[in-house]
């Protein structure tokens, strides 16, 4: 009972300061915080478990078609909450990535470069130092996302920067802080005030004898480490964003929390670890808002807080690598022919030039995966990586065939990488695998240690140990995913193209966002960039080439604008695969406002051959 009164109270106060944000003071010397939940789902936020974040979206404004950025993984979406830019253009098209074949000029003698050995196989990107050292000069030489982010803009113009929390995903905001050197990056921009924190670096160093929590996986696992960097917020960066801000200059503060995903991937959604890691980063929430307050800037701060992605169940965990060498469709598990990067609900296929060195060898391949995947009830929809229609043969040469509807991708069953934005000439797989989600169903046959569990590899369906925690409510939406060894049934997990792990939290307060207002047009992560380089008024973050942010301003959440930010139009597109008598349908549902379209969902029928869908 005193907790619940000691948050009232909180919101009571924190109600009556935020009375101020009506006053639009000049934006030059504007604060923006961005915080992020990681793998929060919109309807986990209720005023039971999360009463102070619950009570910002009802005091602000609440983003309710908020959209994920597919792949529904972390460090895709790191990448578009830090440039406003689709994977296909700033290049993270995965969590894991075979990045050997884009950078094989410069690692050409592996066994002498450490980078290269580590690039034989694919990378998982949530890693600093590896994220550091693939930014260096024998990689990607500064240009590891290909545009700018907002931080580094706000740095451009004499701003003051902070970037705190989860390894990784922070590290996309300032990817070239390791490189600073007398006030300059390593590709000659400015970069003086600033604080970068996360789990595995700090630039400045810290202070002596302060140190980060150790990591934890019981309870709710890291919670406080997440309670260290939200406190590094609010006595340290929002008193220097305050300096600031009264010198006139724009400040930026993002703080990436581990919770609530780190806790659902280890204990399942809807578990006890999982409702109290919601709360503790609740009390986080809090911690800033207060802060906020206690710094008398209210009146010229902005708070937007969102999610990377939404979250699942799983139902089996699929070895897609272990099934397609079953399959005969790669000659061994740890063969280079074709290789698999397993990222949970989403996987990427390369194949080897040289073992494929032609087109027809590489359209063949791909087909008998595409035809072996949609054959099974845990594939989703597949995205290939080229353009065209498939080729025919014709007389010596093989000429493509003309396209008819542009989406459909040059494997039959596929959608082009192009229609969701992750095709990127450089870096894209062939093809992108997504595993199959099913909404409507709830964990509670799924989630508990007494509840049966499954594997799918190369010995078939074969029981496993359950490793979830005791289910307390059931959450709607299960999945098929491609995990690692130490997941199983009944945990958390997301990356696919389903409802449940597109549609992701979005909520904003401040000066510049209206009061108790419900956006209803769809929004997604790739705007939240555009968004706060309007708000802090610096230039747009352009890349070499003018490469430029895909997402869009959301003027209709600013005061005295219209709310309405267009006509919005529901799509869908569809694939058709005849495989042994049965027609699979896939299906995309997106909505489409103006030219930006917003993937809503991802469906798939089976039909017997000769029957209507």
């Amino acid at each position: 009972m005193k907790i619940r009164l000691g948050t009232l109270l909180f919101l009571i106060l924190v109600s009556i300061a935020t009375g101020a944000f009506a006053v639009t003071p000049s934006g030059r010397g504007r604060i923006v915080i961005l915080m992020v939940w990681d793998g929060l789902r919109p309807d986990f936020v209720t005023a039971r478990d999360t009463p102070n974040l619950y009570e910002m979206s009802h005091q602000g404004v609440r983003f309710d078609r908020h959209h994920s950025v597919y792949p529904t993984l972390t460090m895709v979406n790191a990448a578009a909450l830090a440039t406003g830019a689709s994977p296909g253009v700033n290049g993270i098209v995965a969590n894991t990535m075979y990045l050997a074949p884009m950078l094989a000029d410069k690692i050409s003698n592996p066994d002498a470069n450490p980078l290269g050995q580590k690039l034989a196989k694919p990378v998982m990107l949530e890693n600093t130092p590896l994220l550091s050292s693939l930014n260096g000069a024998d990689a990607f030489a500064g240009r590891l996302l290909q545009l700018d982010t907002i931080a580094q803009q706000v740095e451009r113009e004499g701003g003051y920067l902070s970037v705190t929390g989860k390894e990784g995903p922070a590290f996309l905001f300032d990817n070239r802080v390791e490189s600073i050197k007398d006030g300059v990056d390593s590709i000659g921009n400015p970069h003086k005030d600033y604080l970068f924190i996360t789990d595995d670096l700090a630039e400045p160093a810290q202070p002596d004898g302060e140190k980060i929590p150790a990591a934890s996986a019981q309870g709710a696992a890291d919670s406080a480490r997440d309670a260290y960097f939200t406190r590094i917020v609010a006595e340290r960066a929002i008193p220097a964003a305050k300096l600031a801000s009264d010198a006139g200059h724009p400040a930026l503060i993002v703080l990436w929390q581990h919770n609530p995903d780190l806790t659902q991937h280890l204990a399942g959604l809807g578990t006890l670890p999982a409702i109290e890691a919601l709360s503790a980063t609740d009390l986080n929430l809090a911690k800033v808002r207060a802060a906020i307050v206690s710094n008398d800037i209210a009146d010229r701060t902005d708070l937007i807080v969102v999610s990377d992605h939404g979250f699942a169940t799983v139902r089996i965990t699929v070895d897609l690598n272990a099934l397609l060498t079953t399959a005969g469709l790669k000659k061994a598990l740890d063969s280079t022919d074709v290789i698999v990067a397993k990222n949970g609900g989403t996987d990427l296929i390369y194949l080897s030039k040289d073992a494929f060195p032609s087109e027809g060898a590489r359209h063949d391949e791909l087909q008998k995966i595409v035809n072996f995947a949609e054959a099974q009830e845990w594939c989703g929809p597949i995205f290939s990586r080229e353009l065209a229609a498939a080729p025919v043969a014709k007389g010596r040469h093989r000429k493509r065939a003309p396209v008819q509807k542009p989406y459909l991708g040059w494997i039959d069953g596929t959608f082009t990488e192009e229609t969701v934005g992750i095709f990127n000439r450089s870096r894209s797989p062939d093809l992108v695998i997504s595993f199959r989600e099913i909404p409507e169903q709830d964990n509670e046959r799924l989630t508990g240690p007494d509840k049966p569990a499954f594997d799918l590899a190369a010995k078939g369906q074969t029981p496993v140990k359950n490793k979830s925690k005791t289910l307390v409510h059931a959450a709607k939406g299960v999945m098929y995913a491609d995990a690692p060894a130490s997941f199983t049934t009944g945990m958390g997990m997301h990356g696919a193209a389903g409802q449940m792990e597109l549609h992701n939290f979005g909520a904003a307060i401040g000066p510049d966002f209206k009061h108790r207002f419900v956006d209803t047009n769809p929004t997604s992560n790739a705007d939240i960039a555009p968004t706060i380089t309007h708000i802090l008024e610096v230039a747009p973050n352009v890349g070499p080439g003018g490469v430029r942010p895909t997402g869009r301003v959301l003027t209709e959440a600013f005061p005295g604008e219209r709310q309405w930010a267009g006509t919005a139009h529901a799509i869908s597109l569809s694939t058709k695969l005849e495989l042994a008598g049965v027609e699979v349908i896939n299906t995309l549902r997106i909505t489409r406002l103006g030219d930006r379209d917003y993937l809503d969902n991802a469906t798939e029928a089976r039909n017997p051959l000769g029957s209507s869908p």
